[in-house]
């Protein structure tokens, strides 16, 4: 078997794994209408503290303008793509990491050249940080293309809101990134409160639409319908501050 008959089998095969992996989404449970698991996701919240209360009003609309911006900068919705398969030679990396790893690269191009225009030309350690940044300029652009892949699966989605909201050093509330119990798998950032002893849990997930979404997180995970919390839950259903 040649090499290009090898390469031609096994993405015939990466793309039937795809396939297997993802054909369950078509057929899942639609969670868009607000029902039963929401309300009792809505009591448990007015159960909460309101110093927790307040400060998941802040997560949402730091939630909202994060999705807004993603978005805009076009991340697709929905995005299904063999980028999420695991591959021991090419590890999966979020589009969060993907974007640091080319931004980090280029300063550091940029600290080189910087470092070069302070050099003389005539000596040996001249010609060495040249070599340094003629291979560096190729690393940036390896992460230049890997970064140029199509954002917007699960998993960039879930990295992305899950970064976010533990930026925000939450006092009352966990975040985890987490995946699905069963098919088809999915990823979320999911935030619990209290921290000790969690009696709400809510799955902060833009996937479908790329808008805001809030789901029970219970019920997300088990892909139960009504699952998902209307926005004025967080925009109407909470104080503006304490009194």
């Amino acid at each position: 078997m040649t090499p290009s008959t090898g390469g031609t089998i096994l993405s015939i095969v990466r793309a039937l794994f795809l396939v297997l992996l993802l054909a369950p989404s078509a057929g899942a449970i639609d969670m868009e209408e607000p029902g039963a698991p929401a309300l009792r996701a809505r009591d448990s919240v007015e159960g909460l503290p309101l110093d927790a209360r307040l400060e998941l009003r802040r997560m949402y609309m730091h939630y909202r303008e994060e999705v807004a911006k993603r978005v805009e900068q076009g991340w697709t919705p929905a995005l299904l793509s063999e980028a999420v398969i695991e591959d021991a030679d090419d590890p999966f990396q979020s589009a969060r990491l993907l974007e640091e790893s080319e931004k980090n690269r280029k300063k550091f191009l940029a600290d080189q050249r910087a470092k070069l225009a302070t050099l003389d030309r005539d000596t040996v350690e001249y010609g060495r940080q040249l070599r340094r940044i003629e291979t560096e300029t190729e690393v940036v652009a390896r992460a230049k293309r890997k970064n140029a892949r199509e954002k917007g699966i699960c998993r960039d989605w879930s990295d992305d809101i899950w970064f976010m909201l533990t930026q925000m050093n939450l006092d009352h509330w966990t975040v985890d990134d987490r995946r699905r119990t069963s098919r088809p798998f999915h990823t979320a950032a999911v935030a619990c409160s209290p921290q000790e002893d969690p009696t709400v849990c809510l799955a902060f997930d833009p996937w479908v639409e790329g808008k805001p979404s809030v789901y029970s997180f219970r019920a997300w995970d088990e892909k139960d319908p009504g699952a998902r919390l209307p926005a004025e839950y967080f925009l109407h259903g909470l104080p503006e501050k304490s009194p």
